[in-house]
């Protein structure tokens, strides 16, 4: 689900080709991975949801981080958060018995309640456009961003489940990466 268009400035640094630019980009990777897509913005209740999903959020604004987190807390679905900046990137990852405890993003990030710029939804401005023009971002900081949030998504749904109730509760629930470090956080800290 994506209601952004491919632009030209997108090929340096995304997975789509010269031929796609003006296509929604939900469209490009549906045609792909040959799965569905629904070319429009992400949005609390715009989905039907149940406690089996997932929801893996690549977005670049805190409205729809904070949207897909109640959507958790509506359903008690699970979400892989991937995000980044120039030089670094971070995953997170949530589920609705973290909700108000050190392991809710809204905890660690309080901005989430109230930041609603760079929200795409509303009508003067475009999602990558402006984010982009403001905060270049290397190709490297966006496949580290996906790689973080594929090992938290591994981790919580296939290994997790496997596990005592001690291990589970040690395991890390963000990881924050640059140039030099990564951080692993577990509970109310961080390693």
């Amino acid at each position: 689900i994506d209601g952004d268009v491919i632009e030209r400035k997108n090929l340096d640094r995304q997975m789509f080709d010269a031929g796609q630019v003006g296509k929604h980009k939900a469209s490009a990777l549906a045609a792909r991975y040959r799965c569905h897509a629904l070319p429009e913005w992400f949005s609390r209740g715009k989905l039907r949801l149940n406690r089996a999903d997932w929801l893996l959020c690549l977005v670049d604004n805190h409205r729809t981080r904070r949207e897909a987190i109640e959507s958790c807390d509506d359903c008690g679905c699970q979400a892989v958060f991937a995000a980044n900046e120039t030089h670094s990137s971070e995953a997170y990852y949530y589920r609705r018995s973290w909700r108000g405890t050190a392991r809710d993003p809204r905890v660690y990030y309080p901005e989430l309640l109230t930041d609603t710029g760079g929200d795409p939804r509303a009508a003067a401005i475009g999602c990558t456009g402006e984010a982009q023009e403001r905060n270049r971002q290397l190709v490297s900081a966006n496949l580290m961003a996906a790689a973080l949030a594929e090992h938290l998504f591994v981790l919580w749904h296939f290994k997790a489940p496997r596990l005592d109730r001690d291990t589970v509760a040690r395991l890390p629930h963000k990881l924050v990466a640059n140039l030099s470090r990564l951080e692993t956080h577990t509970g109310g800290a961080h390693e």
